[in-house]
């Protein structure tokens, strides 16, 4: 099974998008000043052959670290059922000593690394942008709270919408059927 991997974090500090208003009136985006509380989500995008594509979330408070992934490659793990090549980017928590050791011990997975600045190359960016081009775009959420059961919805729907996750990794045009050696 090949697993794409990426972080984003949210707060409540909106995407600020472009919107229609009536000539003459400018749209307005209210929100707090003051503390920020951000979260982050961990997004993962399965794809395998001949099966529809899977997609596995998990919001976290803070920051995500390595300890955090390694949980989140468990479950994740436990719901395919099947090893995993797992491609991601070079972020320090994925280098860690903490998961090269983790990978070292795990028959199950794989680790891959996207070239820097590769963000194109990793379909849950297209996640990220369906999210937050969409429903959190100019989403002035007073609450983190109210934030995360907007941002909870979307990742939900793209959950429950294989099709899309498909077209996240149409977007990237890695060539997912390569064409067999003739040599």
């Amino acid at each position: 099974m090949i697993v794409f991997s990426d972080e984003s974090g949210l707060s409540l500090l909106p995407p600020v998008r472009r919107t229609w208003a009536p000539a003459g009136q400018t749209p307005t985006l209210q929100m707090r000043m003051g503390q920020r509380p951000k979260v982050s989500v961990v997004g993962w995008c399965c794809y395998s052959l001949g099966q529809p594509a899977r997609y596995f979330y998990r919001v976290v408070p803070g920051s995500v670290t390595d300890r955090i992934l390694i949980r989140q490659l468990h479950q994740v793990h436990r719901s395919l059922g099947r090893p995993i090549v797992l491609i991601w980017d070079n972020l320090s928590s994925h280098r860690s000593r903490r998961m090269r050791a983790f990978a070292a011990r795990s028959h199950w997975l794989t680790l891959t690394y996207l070239p820097p600045y590769a963000a194109d190359l990793n379909p849950v960016e297209g996640g990220w942008a369906h999210l937050k081009n969409g429903l959190l775009a100019n989403l002035g959420a007073r609450t983190l709270d109210e934030l995360l059961t907007t941002a909870r919805r979307g990742l939900r729907h793209i959950q429950r919408h294989p099709a899309l996750v498909t077209g996240f990794l149409a977007a990237t045009h890695l060539d997912w059927n390569p064409q067999p050696s003739t040599s």
